[in-house]
């Protein structure tokens, strides 16, 4: 953790965007410290509140068109194969790939609310060969919630930025509860869509 806080302490915005779509490339770096120090450094007019929200969006959606891509050519073998080598947690994989087959779309958007799943989601979405534009405009309008929470949080809490490590569970349970009511909005949605037709 103090190497990303002297990483973004040094390099500043360029730090943000590299360790943001690293994040978003399944690279296990806690969204809570990149955004939540950087709300800090807002907090000391270090950063400025929305240049940072856009270079985290920005950067959130490098890495998942590459974590899309890699789905998309690489397919279930290359998945696999750098699951056991990359340390990407099979389960999370799984549980990406299930939640997108059965919410298709909407799943990544919920997706980039939920932790644990929103890095994955990207993956599974280009294995499915999911259309890319609609992918790009659920990821661009899932992520920048995520984004501007962690950012506006960590720049509200200011020096106990990190209480957003204490309370990973809280957010979770948000996270989950939110993503949940979204999807079961949109089930109902689309099942009034169909009856309409």
């Amino acid at each position: 953790m103090e190497l990303l806080i002297s990483f973004l302490s040094d390099w500043g915005y360029i730090a943000l965007f590299i360790c943001m779509a690293l994040e978003n490339m399944n690279i296990p770096i806690p969204s809570e410290i990149i955004l939540g120090f950087a709300g800090f450094l807002v907090s000391q007019q270090i950063f400025s509140f929305w240049p940072t929200i856009i270079i985290g969006t920005a950067a959130g959606i490098a890495g998942s068109l590459l974590s899309y891509y890699m789905g998309l050519k690489g397919g279930r073998e290359f998945m696999l194969r750098h699951t056991a080598k990359g340390g990407l947690g099979a389960k999370k994989l799984i549980a990406a790939k299930n939640w997108f087959e059965t919410y298709g779309g909407i799943a990544v958007f919920t997706g980039r609310l939920l932790p644990g799943i929103r890095t994955f989601i990207s993956l599974p979405a280009g294995i499915a060969h999911y259309p890319l534009p609609q992918f790009i405009a659920y990821t661009i309008v899932g992520t920048i919630p995520w984004t501007i929470f962690l950012v506006y949080t960590g720049e509200i809490l200011g020096e106990n930025w990190m209480l957003l490590l204490e309370y990973k569970i809280e957010i979770a349970l948000i996270s989950f509860l939110t993503a949940g009511i979204i999807a079961v909005a949109f089930y109902f949605w689309q099942k009034s869509k169909k009856h309409e037709k």
